[in-house]
């Protein structure tokens, strides 16, 4: 295998940052061309050209203007950007590639930093396969997969992120505030009241069911071993996945 700094330059002059040294000296020839790479690289080790390899395939490729770019962007504005597909972003967005905030709505419900999608493009440029998506993604049977066995600092961190978010919630919710919330039918929903996993109580026909122990039950291994996840479920736990980074 080749040593890692031979197979960048070699990139630079696939790609045009620097001409193949062997036209230079008269040499023709792949070898040739490689000697004389070889031996640059053995004479200047400590040189560093005047621009990146992203920055040449983004002049030859990608051209972006920068400077009209927002700080801040949704996932509509990062797919145009990147000339990328909406499932290819929602991949990159729900799997923390691209880091990302998600802020619960509806509709523009991610924020992207500029400075992300930069650092996305400059290693796409390089290493295009560290953002493939995982085999089925583009079809309807995706299952997002979480350790079943949470330690107890992690469940307590969990619940403190739901609580977080479900903090303009009044202390007691409808069946159909959660199907609003979480994207999952109210059969569902009901289901989980009638056999306890939700604790609630009944009013007439309806469900009510205290925030506490919908917070609780989102924590619980019922929910989060859910096959079928919503985009929402998916969402949530894909935050805080990667908030629990953050603090490492």
């Amino acid at each position: 295998m080749k040593p890692f700094y031979d197979c960048i330059f070699s990139k630079w002059v696939q790609i045009g940052i620097f001409a193949d040294f062997g036209e230079k000296s008269g040499e023709t020839g792949e070898k040739s061309g490689e000697k004389a790479i070889q031996n640059y690289i053995h004479r200047r080790k400590d040189f560093k050209p005047t621009k990146s390899i992203f920055e040449v395939y983004q002049m030859m490729n990608l051209p972006i203007d920068w400077d009209s770019v927002p700080d801040v962007m949704n996932k509509d504005q990062f797919y145009r950007l990147c000339h990328i597909s909406k499932s290819t972003a929602l991949h990159l967005l729900k799997s923390g590639k691209v880091p990302c905030e998600w802020t619960g709505k509806k509709t523009r419900c991610y924020k992207i930093k500029k400075e992300d999608v930069w650092a996305y493009l400059e290693e796409r440029a390089v290493y295009p396969e560290l953002y493939s998506a995982p085999h089925g993604w583009y079809g309807s049977h995706y299952v997002a997969k979480l350790s079943k066995e949470l330690p107890e600092d992690v469940l307590r961190q969990m619940h403190n992120y739901y609580a977080k978010l479900l903090g303009k919630y009044k202390d007691v919710v409808t069946v159909q505030e959660i199907v609003t919330l979480t994207g999952y039918a109210k059969t569902t929903v009901n289901n989980w009241c009638n056999r306890g996993e939700l604790k609630s109580f009944r009013k007439g026909q309806l469900f009510y069911i205290p925030k506490i122990f919908l917070i609780d039950f989102f924590c619980l291994l019922t929910f989060r071993s859910i096959t079928r996840k919503s985009l929402w479920h998916i969402q949530t736990l894909n935050d805080f996945s990667r908030k629990m980074k953050q603090k490492k």
